[in-house]
């Protein structure tokens, strides 16, 4: 519980400090206040405009005020008009229209990045006076309307056609009702109906920057959950966290199920059911992201299509405890603590065990060649040098290890060329050693032929001259 104080000037002092470090102010309204309270609360506004300080967080609570109270607060928001220092304001408690609008002229011209009202008493009269911060605001990105007992369809549509035509670069918005899990039919909660659920999900569908959203409506039922549901099929959702609670249970959960196996972006989720919600529904969830949880499946290529299909985002899905809740602690353990990885990492981590239990044999996975030194390294990096050895002893697992290989029967043709001229090359050159053979001989027989007619002196210049001529013409005849 955040400290608030009745005395506005416990604040002055700090406000003139030369420090770097925000300041959380909060201030506490209730019954009257007095003159001096009055004064002090106008030198606190003139203080936060004049500092040099940052206000993390102006936090004005309240708790049935009279007028007294109000005109006070009245010259404070005046004072406050453009303060560029308060990054974000809360208002909770008894706080209605006529509170709301002693602030219309800071509303009309701030800095806030956040606003949240808490247990208030705003309606739709209230959105005229806070439309002008709804609308066009270049800091606004947190919206927190929780808790509230009068906010209607009217307010809802209010605030939703402020937002969209204002472009307004909400990051988080939270709606919710108070006492929805005490609900019932004599209550007078003014509750927001399944036609404004449907105009949220719209809201959530065009949003560009909408990245968490928080719905507690006691109307929030199956069929707004479809509405959700195909928000979050969409493949430019941008929703990271998702927190609902509403009346319903196993069928909404289905559904949301069935939208998560294409969503990409979700991390978180927090699910309070007032409708009964079993093992059935928590299967669904588990399932979306663990494909080892699906005890149906009749063979390792359903296990590994059910691995590439899984949800690879998702981290933590949170179900509250409810009357209607009967969900095991072991599936409430194991949706909690679903995956701290980021989506790479996680479909890394599924694959490998995976393979780490097919590695006789992962020819089912289609792995195309020229991804098999990627699949190999990945292997050595999960399983080690075992887990490598392991995947090129396997039977039918990698190609690239048959014979022959791909890449020789790519070239088969041109190799049986290449052999035939290799034939034709040998055959000639067995000829032509044959040849060189004969030569040889016929050269030796000459020269018996020569030494035995004139022996092996030559005795005169015209003795060898002749034994030339004659060695010439036998050279001439034809040796074939």
């Amino acid at each position: 519980m955040p400290f608030v104080t009745k005395n506005p000037a416990h604040y002055l002092k700090a406000l003139a400090e030369e420090s770097v470090e925000a300041l959380h102010i909060g201030l506490f309204f209730s019954r009257s206040i007095s003159e001096q309270q009055a004064i002090d609360l106008i030198k606190l506004a003139k203080a936060i405009q004049q500092s040099t300080r940052s206000i993390r967080c102006l936090w004005l609570r309240f708790k049935d005020g009279d007028e007294s109270i109000r005109a006070a607060l009245q010259a404070f928001g005046n004072e406050l008009v453009g303060a560029a220092s308060i990054q974000s304001l809360v208002i909770e408690g008894k706080a209605g229209t006529a509170e709301i609008a002693c602030l219309a002229g800071f509303f009309r011209k701030n800095q806030l990045r956040g606003l949240q009202l808490r247990r208030t008493d705003i309606d739709a009269s209230s959105s005229s006076v806070l439309r002008p911060l709804f609308f066009g605001s270049d800091t606004l990105n947190v919206l927190d309307l929780s808790q509230n007992s009068k906010l209607g369809d009217a307010f809802v549509k209010d605030l939703l056609t402020s937002l969209s035509e204002g472009e307004t670069s909400i990051e988080t918005l939270s709606i919710g009702e108070c006492d929805i899990d005490a609900a019932d039919e004599n209550d007078e909660i003014e509750r927001i109906s399944g036609s404004s659920v449907e105009l949220i999900a719209g809201y959530v569908s065009r949003s560009k920057s909408l990245s968490s959203l928080t719905l507690r409506l006691l109307n929030l039922d199956d069929i707004g959950i479809g509405e959700l549901a195909n928000v979050l099929k969409r493949k430019d959702c941008n929703m990271r966290r998702l927190d609902l609670a509403g009346n319903f249970g196993n069928n909404g959960i289905k559904i949301l199920a069935e939208a998560l196996k294409t969503n990409q972006s979700i991390k978180t989720i927090t699910l309070g059911c007032h409708k009964n919600l079993n093992d059935v529904g928590a299967q669904a969830l588990l399932r979306v992201v663990d494909p080892f949880s699906n005890t149906t499946n009749a063979n390792k290529k359903a296990e590994w299509d059910d691995v590439k299909k899984s949800n690879h985002s998702l981290q933590s899905v949170y179900i509250l405890d409810r009357p209607a809740v009967t969900v095991s602690d072991e599936l409430v353990t194991k949706l909690r603590s679903i995956s701290s990885l980021q989506p790479h990492e996680t479909f890394q981590t599924k694959t490998w065990h995976h393979i780490e239990k097919n590695i006789a044999d992962i020819s089912h996975m289609g792995v195309d060649n020229k991804y098999v030194p990627e699949v190999l390294s990945f292997v050595q990096k999960q399983g080690e040098l075992n887990g490598l050895f392991e995947t090129i002893r396997s039977s039918n697992s990698l190609k690239i290890f048959e014979n022959p290989s791909p890449e020789r029967a790519r070239l088969s043709d041109q190799m049986d060329r290449i052999q035939k001229e290799n034939a034709i090359l040998k055959r000639l050159l067995k000829a032509e050693r044959e040849r060189s053979q004969s030569l040889r001989e016929e050269n030796y027989s000459v020269r018996k032929t020569v030494e035995m007619k004139f022996g092996k002196k030559c005795s005169s210049w015209n003795s060898c001259k002749q034994l030339w001529l004659e060695v010439v013409d036998l050279i001439k005849e034809p040796v074939w």
